[in-house]
């Protein structure tokens, strides 16, 4: 970014964008914290600024054309190959049940004054490279790790609720805290969360979930009423006993379940929902965990669809859940049948390393006695044994000599008598064509 920056500074040398032009928000809290920051955004201090900087940038061959939003005074162009974002310093007003705000021309202390949170209120002058501090709390609650409103936390997170959100987001994502007061703002505020649409809401949840801290920002969630509001689901599997007389409760496994998994967004949401139909169980009922895979996966497709995330990613989710306890009635991986272990390899499609993954946060998620942590390595092994027998080899017996063998016509006894075929070679690789064909049984 400091490429870019001096790309800006050098062109509007001399301009009226001169010690008007200011770089705000998460560049600046990041520079601070001595971080490299993806972001850049700049505010300028004049009418219409940001649009006609951005236009100016442009017209000089320094970015792309930009993509303007009149009603927000905002401009976006990329500059080798970074978005960057332009808009003029501005006052906003909400209307009541509006979360989209009037905007006018403003100062850059008005500007300030509108942002959410004291750690992305500072702002540099892109010219001298001085940092601001107007609220006068900025660089003290980076360095004290505190999350807290600009003004009032009632008014600022009731004019954009999602910023209840981006609090316990920054919070897991820099390891920080929200400090009391905007801690009773976000509680007394949570039900306003209704009116900010379910993308907005997928996209912070998103985010809190990739971060270094999932299970904190899930806790924080659930701490600050806002989990009704994003997952109503969860809120039933809070108080279930645990499962097989396991130190957990059903609730703490699976966070505990989601943190033992890599950052990637389908195996994190199916550590955190893989036992959310275990809910639903009547409280009056004899609890029986067994088999709930199935109502998991229904259960789970619904909350993913509400919160409106990609198919490929529900998909993902519903695949890992269905399928990770294929595996638990094996006590012996060593003793599994090749047929066994190609056949699931087959099955599983190309997903077999996330599925394993998946499979072994579970297993080391329970006290001792449940634990397995070497129940995935040695199917890995053996699934690795299995495998060079049959590389680069070719399954000796052809659609063709089934026919021929046994004369008969092509169909689906053809399918029937080569799939028998590919398990005799499954089991004995070293036989011929002629061997294994006199062994199928029609």
């Amino acid at each position: 970014m400091k490429e870019i920056i001096k790309i800006i500074v050098d062109t509007i040398v001399g301009t009226r964008f001169w010690n008007k032009t200011f770089i705000v928000g998460g560049y600046v809290r990041d520079l601070i914290m001595e971080k490299e920051s993806p972001d850049l955004d700049i505010v300028v201090a004049l009418e219409n600024g940001g649009n006609e900087l951005a236009q100016f940038l442009y017209e000089k061959g320094i970015s792309t054309k930009p993509v303007i939003f009149e009603r927000f005074g905002t401009a976006i162009v990329n500059i080798d190959d970074h978005q960057i974002e332009f808009v003029m310093t501005r006052k906003e007003a909400y209307s009541p049940h509006s979360r989209k705000p009037d905007v006018a021309s403003g100062s850059l202390e008005e500007d300030i004054q509108r942002r959410d949170f004291t750690i992305n209120s500072l702002s540099m002058n892109i010219n001298t490279g001085d940092i601001s501090d107007l609220t006068g709390k900025g660089r003290e609650d980076i360095t004290d790790k505190i999350i807290r409103t600009v003004s009032d936390p009632e008014i600022t997170l009731k004019e954009d609720p999602l910023r209840m959100l981006r609090a316990v987001r920054f919070a897991v994502q820099l390891n920080f805290e929200i400090e009391a007061q905007t801690q009773d703002g976000i509680k007394q505020q949570a039900d306003q969360l209704t009116h900010i649409s379910w993308e907005r809401k997928r996209d912070e949840l998103t985010k809190i979930l990739l971060s270094g801290y999932p299970a904190q920002g899930i806790e924080m969630l659930k701490h600050l009423g806002l989990i009704k509001h994003l997952i109503p689901e969860l809120e039933e599997i809070f108080s279930l006993p645990a499962e097989n007389n396991d130190d957990l409760d059903v609730y703490s496994h699976s966070l505990k379940v989601m943190e033992q998994v890599r950052p990637y967004l389908s195996l994190r949401l199916a550590g955190l929902l893989h036992n959310i139909a275990k809910g639903t169980i009547p409280k009056e009922a004899e609890i029986n965990f067994a088999n709930f895979e199935t109502q998991d996966a229904l259960l789970i497709k619904q909350i993913l669809k509400r919160l409106m995330f990609p198919n490929e990613v529900i998909k993902e989710v519903i695949f890992l859940v269905d399928n990770y306890t294929r595996l638990d009635s094996m006590e012996n991986m060593e003793t599994l049948s090749n047929t066994f272990v190609m056949g699931f390899i087959k099955e599983m499609r190309g997903n077999l390393d996330i599925l394993f993954e998946f499979i072994q946060a579970d297993k080391i998620s329970h006290i001792p006695k449940y634990c397995k942590p070497d129940f995935i390595p040695v199917l890995k092994k053996r699934i690795d044994k299995i495998r060079k027998i049959f590389e680069g080899r070719t399954m000796p017996v052809k659609g063709v000599d089934i026919i021929e063998y046994f004369n008969i016509s092509a169909g689906e006894k053809v399918g029937e008598l080569l799939k028998k075929a590919e398990n005799i070679w499954w089991e004995r690789p070293e036989w011929t064509k002629e061997l294994i064909l006199k062994e199928i049984k029609l």
